[in-house]
């Protein structure tokens, strides 16, 4: 017994200890949910969808196009309230219909993610910590679903019916092509999901240089009244709230028969669903 006895101690005694590995701690992040803006009415559905995400890291909202000194120092203030709790990362939301326009592209410029910006009046944030930014909400399901919806509120009989989703749409003639293409695609799904004779897809280009507004104006109307002289048509906004263009819509569609109520993708939960998806998401990039 005794041999035996000398070989476990001397196993004890020389072994090398073994502590166990403290686990990495994942970055302190905050978040900055930028968006257009617009009345009262609109910026106060966006910071009341960011609310109901209800989520667990300190965030900020910012509202502008990034074009002008007073919204770059409000993009600013709102980073620097961020930096002020600690925050390690930050993760910002673009709460935008579509990452192809100007807009997108600003962001994506003043907050160091795109060397080139749109309006270059407006000089990159002041950043202390890591940024990672998301897309738009582009043909996300969530957003399908969202303008089922609105549709289905105007609908009767789905299968006489065609739905024309209409938004603002970009400057340029390449990106509203890749708009209409996205557009397309939830399009696609509204009318499997929906059952609807038809979709189709339009932009107003209210922002665009007049022959070219005018033009994106036509084609909408066009659209509508061939729509109608087929099917009862339904005009849907793919925009993110109410309080702005669509408010033109009737106008441009004087005389024409169709089914509109003005209202946007807000007040709707999912777009909170959205946003907060995005955050855990974006929070988990390494």
């Amino acid at each position: 017994m005794r041999p035996l006895f000398a070989i476990v101690i001397a196993w004890v005694v020389i072994a090398p200890p073994t502590f166990a590995q403290p686990a990495s701690r994942p970055p302190r992040v905050g978040v900055l949910v930028v968006a257009h803006g617009g009345n009262n009415r609109w910026d106060g559905l966006v910071r009341k969808a960011v609310a109901q995400a209800r989520l667990d890291v300190p965030v900020q909202v910012a509202f502008g196009m990034g074009m002008h000194q007073a919204e770059g120092r409000a993009f600013q203030d709102a980073v620097n309230r961020l930096q002020r709790r600690g925050i390690e990362r930050l993760v910002v939301i673009p709460l935008l219909v579509s990452s192809h326009s100007e807009v997108f592209r600003q962001y994506a410029y003043l907050f160091g993610v795109q060397a080139v910006g749109e309006w270059n009046e407006v000089a990159p944030l002041q950043v202390k910590v890591p940024v990672v930014m998301g897309k738009a909400l582009d043909d996300d399901a969530l957003v399908a679903e969202m303008l089922l919806e609105r549709a289905a509120r105007l609908s009767r009989t789905p299968s006489e019916e065609t739905v024309i989703l209409v938004g603002h749409g970009p400057v340029s003639d390449e990106e509203a092509s890749r708009w209409l293409e996205v557009m397309g695609r939830l399009g696609e799904e509204v009318k499997s999901r929906g059952a609807f004779a038809e979709v189709l897809s339009a932009l107003l280009r209210d922002d665009a240089p007049a022959p070219i507004k005018e033009e994106a104006s036509r084609r909408f109307r066009e659209a509508v009244r061939q729509a109608g002289e087929q099917r009862r048509a339904l005009v849907v906004p793919l925009l993110i709230a109410s309080g702005g263009i669509e408010q033109k819509i009737p106008k441009l569609l004087s005389g024409l028969p169709y089914a509109y109520d003005g209202e946007a993708l807000l007040p709707n939960p999912k777009l909170s669903r959205w946003i907060a998806r995005q955050v855990e998401q974006l929070s988990a990039l390494e």
